[in-house]
This record gives C-alpha cells, structure tokens and sequence, in this order.
C-alpha cells in the first residue's frame, strides 16, 4: 500500500477523537474515570479513538486505568498545572502528531457518562454532519444553562429540554458544555481548538465566534442528554476564578493579558467580536452578520480571535509542555 492509500485510510478511519479530560489537583476519582471511559468505549460508533488526558492525577490512579483499559486507549500525561483548555489542547496535538488530523475531536468533562446511551457517538457524529457546523453541543442533565437561549428553558433538568430539532446557538449566546465537538476547520485554522487565554471562566462566551470566523455555526444536538456530576474534579482547579489584579471573572486571562484590550478594540467590534455577552461585557455588532447569522467579514474576524482568544507560541510553546503521550 502506498503513502497517498495509507493516508486515505487513515483518513476514513480518523473519525473522531474522544478525548475525556480528568484532573487530580484535588482529588482522583478513579472508579467513577473507568465508568465514563467503559461508556465511550461501548459505543456502536466506527472510525472514533480514545484518549485520557490526565492533569496530575496519581501514580496509582493512572496504573489502575492502564491496567483496566491497556492499549485499548490512549494517554495524554500532564504532569505540571494547566488549565483544562491548554490539557485538551495538548493531547489533541499529540494525537494529531501520533495518528493524523481527526475530522473532529470530542471534549469529554470528567464528570460525564454516556451510560447506556450506545449510539451518543454515532448521533453526535451525523449531528455534525447534517449541517454547516465547527461544533456541535450535547444537552446535559445538569449545569446546563439553556436558561440562556430561551426563557421556555430551565437551568437544568433530566428532562431532554431540546427534542425534535437540533437547536443552533445564535450569535452572542452560550451555554455550559462538558461534551462538546469540534470541527477539524478549527484546529487547521487556529493550531489548537479550545481558546486557551482563559485562566477558569468564559471560554465558552468566545466558542460562536470561533465558529463564524470558520464559517460554520455552533449547534446543540436534539433528543439527547449526558449524565453530568458537576465539578467531580473541581471546577477550574488550580486556577483563581477571580483576577487577583482585576478583582472580576471576566478580566481572568493568562499571561497578564487584559481583556480591556479587545474590549476597546473598536475594529474588532465592528467586524463582530463579543466577550461574555450573558454579563454585558462586550456585545457583538449584529451589523457585521447576516440574517442567518453569517459573519460578512470571518477572515478579519478569525484574525481577531486568534489575536486575542489563543495564546501565541513565546506565551505558551505546546512542544514545551511536562507531557507524556503513551499510544
């Protein structure tokens, strides 16, 4: 077989990457990692690969996993702190380095099972496919947050809130997520996938306009909802959810940035940035999109993001990270 077939293999094969993000600053949650992964690895899915990235967990968390799973998975060994966003980000580099570009990647919260849900995958995966999306949002039972879309939604509740039609987030608006997929086109455009300039809070404020600047949109997939234990692990442990110079959760960026900088950026306004738009922050210029909620200028806007929403190699060198990436 030759290089151009063994590509095109890969390629076919390359599906998705899962990748299920745990952290042991606080605690190791062992058996609870093992049921979440068993419920990933269940699914009647083909072309998907697994991988755990682990921010300190322990020699004996991380042995009991190898020992349970083997090479059935991957791991993604962080052994110095980082934010889960710059984590996420390093294990899909290196799984990029050690299998080639995904067509997508699943961010996975430690905190989320699958349980008997054998076809999440699968549903995620065509959710994607059925439309023009950079990323594509599971319902979850808790920390939700579709308050925020609609006021016929609640904060969180088992019931499935979103059924019949997948939903797409309008421009300016989030939402919670703790299993959210990514397009490809954002890791070709930007390196990394997860803006990684947030030291805890607001990553997922930015998430629309990392879509639309890949001209693609950001959607929460219907009739169905992950089993979430909110903040198993933590939430954001490690990390201040406050500045310390700033004194708010909003001005948390790493690095010493300031996010005043793009606030009263008023190029990057006009052709549609917004930051943490639930607080009134920086609200976006509906002028610089379309009725469908197409941006008009994503080249201008994708410079703007990758300006100010991801870190820049002298900031942080990925190649650098204290990791270790086991096959």
């Amino acid at each position: 077989m030759g290089p151009g077939e063994n590509k095109m293999k890969n390629k076919m094969k390359n599906k998705m990457l899962v990748v299920y993000n745990t952290c042991g600053l606080r605690r190791d949650n062992t058996e609870w990692y093992i049921e979440c992964i068993n419920s990933i690895l269940n699914q009647k899915f083909d072309g998907f690969r697994v991988v755990i990235s682990s921010c300190l967990n322990s020699p004996q968390c991380i042995k009991q996993l190898m020992e349970t799973f083997g090479k059935t998975i991957s791991y993604s060994l962080h052994s110095q702190k980082n934010t889960v966003n710059i984590t996420f980000n390093k294990a899909v580099k290196d799984s990029v380095k050690e299998f080639g570009e995904f067509e997508t990647y699943l961010y996975v919260d430690s905190g989320c099972s699958f349980e008997e849900q054998d076809l999440f995958l699968e549903k995620l995966y065509q959710t994607y496919k059925s439309g023009d999306y950079g990323m594509v949002a599971s319902q979850s039972d808790t920390d939700e947050a579709l308050q925020v879309l609609d006021d016929k939604f609640v904060y969180q509740t088992t019931e499935i809130q979103i059924k019949n039609k997948d939903y797409i987030i309008p421009i300016g608006k989030a939402i919670n997520v703790h299993v959210n997929m990514y397009s490809n086109k954002i890791y070709q455009k930007y390196g990394a996938l997860c803006p990684d300039v947030f030291a805890a809070f607001c990553s997922e404020s930015v998430f629309n306009f990392v879509c639309a600047s890949v001209e693609t949109k950001w959607v929460i997939m219907k009739d169905y909802q992950v089993h979430h234990r909110p903040s198993i692990d933590g939430a954001s442990a490690g990390f201040s959810h406050n500045s310390k110079k700033f004194g708010n959760h909003w001005n948390n960026l790493l690095f010493e940035r300031d996010a005043m900088e793009f606030i009263n950026d008023k190029g990057a306004f006009e052709i549609g940035l917004g930051y943490e738009e639930c607080n009134n922050i920086m609200n976006h210029n509906p002028e610089a999109y379309d009725g469908s909620g197409k941006a008009k200028h994503p080249k201008k806007l994708s410079e703007k993001v990758n300006q100010y929403f991801y870190l820049k190699p002298e900031e942080l060198n990925y190649d650098n990270l204290e990791s270790v990436f086991i096959r």
